[in-house]
């Protein structure tokens, strides 16, 4: 008996639960600004390819000089509260010296340990907000920058578009008939068993397609746009 298809421009359920799906890249990103600054790396010629790589770099020259700044006085500080340690305990032995004069010192100490304590939580904001501002990327495909070498943005601001094209996926609406028990049977792709696999089921029904279930399948093929065709079978 001969299988009736038709064809439209989004995933449906076919007659004879055959169904048509359009080979996507396994997942869709959109990269952000995760600080403010100026833009000083950005090659508008890693778009439309995979890439591993510093993608897009903002300026962090005054970050890094206060970087540098505080952790020169961090040690500075660190190596005064040795010293005033080692005295107060010196100090405390000294016969004569009043409560005042003890709690003086203490307090000294205790303002520069919090000195130090600012300080440290002062470089670990500003190392933050280095590594924040060098976006580096493993294997995605830039689909496109929104925006340009020298550009000023803010935090929030959207930087590009890219893909994890390292897989694809294909996603149909099944019936419920195919819906019932589909984890224990196989997926056929265009009439052959192949190493696709379900990797979500949606179990409430699609506000789209009204009766039927959304399955997103992963498969290993790389060409883009080509419409497979997907059975379920026992």
């Amino acid at each position: 008996m001969k299988k009736s298809i038709i064809f439209l421009l989004t995933p449906f359920v076919l007659f004879a639960q055959v169904y048509m799906a359009k080979i996507e890249p396994y997942d869709e990103f959109t990269i952000y600004s995760q600080a403010s600054g100026q833009i000083v790396k950005l090659d508008k010629s890693d778009e439309t390819k995979t890439v591993s790589k510093v993608l897009i770099k903002q300026d962090d020259l005054l970050e890094r000089q206060k970087l540098k700044l505080y952790k020169t006085q961090l040690e500075d500080n660190k190596t005064k509260l040795k010293l005033m340690k080692e005295n107060y305990a010196k100090f405390l032995q000294i016969r004569g010296k009043s409560k005042v004069d003890k709690d003086e010192k203490y307090y000294e100490i205790l303002d520069l340990q919090i000195s130090i304590n600012s300080l440290e939580m002062s470089i670990k904001e500003l190392e933050d907000t280095i590594r924040k501002k060098t976006i580096r990327v493993k294997n995605l495909y830039i689909k496109e920058f929104l925006v340009n070498k020298g550009d000023y943005v803010s935090t929030g601001t959207q930087l590009a578009t890219a893909y994890d094209t390292t897989k694809s996926k294909l996603i149909v609406y099944v019936s419920e008939d195919d819906y019932k028990n589909i984890k224990s049977k196989k997926v056929l792709i265009n009439n052959q068993q192949s190493i696709a696999y379900v990797e979500k089921i949606d179990k409430t029904l699609d506000e789209k397609y009204v009766s039927a279930h959304k399955v997103t399948i992963v498969i290993n093929n790389p060409n883009f746009g080509k419409v497979l065709s997907v059975e379920f079978v026992k």
